[in-house]
């Protein structure tokens, strides 16, 4: 079973284009989406709830404060793996649809992801791989209607993690359209607990990606366009609360790996 998990702070403007997009993408695979409102103060809640209304497969949370991307993923995460759990009779059989995992994949719920990669992520844990990173810049990736500073930004980001963190084979670590086994996943979250994701900034996606790939035996690209122009709405991302985000991220991880005695002289 497919688990889609959608973090939304004021996404009013693309929300119902992608959940659409997704329902077609989507339509051969048994799936549950759950849409997490991150305290949106425009229309995203009444969107969601009414989408939930006419498609039973689609749940809404809601956070009355806002938490940030890393706090909305979390809530999503958990409510999958309850979900996982309720649902476990209603699995019986969905070998033969193809469905031989249950993965936990999320996008950005601005809609300049593309839901026709989700068959091909899928198919990729699947076959083997148990986290896949949809790429802008693996060979036949693209990218559309960023800015010179946000291009730099995610290029920047790529190249100095994966100079302290490197993973073979993965060139974007910033992207937030990934799929996981949602067994590695869950063991994951089994190890960290709350503080699986602490950074509340876009920095999240960076400090959860380094936590999972130590859990798995493959991690796997696959090329997909971005479309910032599809983005209807204002950018969440600022830019120095982004890079800020990314070196104390650098320092936190770090000071973790090398232990407490090697850091007592600075």
């Amino acid at each position: 079973m497919l688990f889609v998990v959608l973090p939304a702070y004021n996404e009013e403007a693309g929300l119902k284009e992608l959940l659409d997009d997704i329902e077609r993408s989507s339509r051969e695979i048994p799936t549950q989406i759950i849409v997490v409102n991150d305290a949106s103060t425009d229309h995203t809640f009444q969107i969601a709830k009414a989408y939930a209304e006419e498609f039973d497969n689609v749940n809404v949370l809601s956070h009355e404060q806002n938490k940030g991307l890393g706090g909305a993923l979390m809530t999503g995460f958990k409510h999958a793996f309850r979900l996982r759990e309720d649902l476990k009779g209603q699995r019986a059989g969905l070998e033969q649809t193809g469905c031989t995992e249950d993965v936990i994949l999320t996008m950005d719920a601005d809609n300049t992801h593309p839901a026709d990669r989700i068959p091909l992520m899928l198919a990729e844990i699947y076959s083997g791989a148990d986290l896949v990173v949809a790429s802008r810049y693996a060979p036949g990736g693209e990218q559309h209607g960023l800015n010179i500073m946000r291009r730099t930004l995610s290029w920047g980001a790529g190249k100095i993690m994966s100079f302290f963190f490197p993973v073979s084979g993965l060139k974007d670590y910033s992207c937030g359209y990934r799929a996981y086994r949602a067994t590695t996943l869950e063991q994951v979250y089994q190890n960290y607990g709350e503080q699986m994701i602490e950074n509340r900034s876009f920095a999240a996606m960076v400090e959860l990606l380094v936590k999972v790939v130590s859990y798995c035996r493959e991690v796997r690209e696959i090329p997909f366009s971005l479309h910032y122009e599809k983005k209807m709405g204002k950018s969440k991302m600022r830019i120095m609360a982004t890079i800020f985000g990314y070196v104390s991220l650098i320092i936190r991880l770090k000071k973790e790996t090398w232990g407490s005695m090697e850091w007592a002289g600075e």
